[in-house]
């Protein structure tokens, strides 16, 4: 019988838990020791670490190659000399190659570059000095960005340069502008 209105009278039909974790503050008490992982299944599928069918074996498997066996009799491992890693070193004694050294102190390219530089300053600068070098021991260094205009003066500037020589002293005129790279045009 109740006699008030008050509302522990009427009690709810799970119990309220005030200190309760996760969505559920409302509902019946849920023990999750015994329903591993989470509560109610939150977790559609299990991971195969979880699962107590896995093989014994494959607990705590580190994908490293083991030195040995395990003798089934005994239960002792077994150390094999054979199945144990070894470093390949090959010998170096009689090798003529040296290690890598940086190309800032190699002596042969520090000679090249002064040399180079000597002929930019009596030419006057790097494009007519590199005209007037052509090929020889020495090098333009640092080589030169590959842009449009060194690429073109690398392959075809020469024979461009000779053809308008040709033409200039007045040797006969080639049919086509192919004519001057060498291809035949029909």
């Amino acid at each position: 019988m109740v006699r008030s209105i008050a509302p522990r009278h009427f009690r709810s039909a799970w119990p309220f838990n005030s200190n309760v974790k996760g969505w559920r503050k409302i509902g019946p008490l849920n023990y999750e020791k015994h329903k591993y992982p989470g509560q109610n299944k939150e977790f559609p599928e299990l991971n195969p670490k979880f699962q107590k069918n896995n093989l014994p074996e494959l607990r705590g498997y580190t994908g490293v190659q083991p030195t040995g066996y395990v003798d089934p009799q005994s239960g002792d491992f077994v150390h094999v000399p054979e199945m144990r890693p070894q470093l390949v070193v090959p010998d170096l004694t009689d090798f003529d190659l040296k290690p890598y050294v940086s190309y800032r102190t190699d002596a042969e390219i520090e000679k090249k570059r002064e040399t180079y530089e000597k002929e930019v300053r009596k030419y006057g600068s790097e494009e007519a000095a590199d005209r007037r070098i052509k090929k020889s021991d020495i090098f333009h260094w640092p080589p030169p960005k590959a842009d449009a205009k060194s690429l073109f003066d690398a392959t075809y500037a020469e024979k461009v340069r000779e053809a308008y020589e040709e033409r200039k002293t007045g040797a006969p005129k080639p049919k086509g502008w192919m004519s001057l790279f060498g291809s035949k045009e029909k």
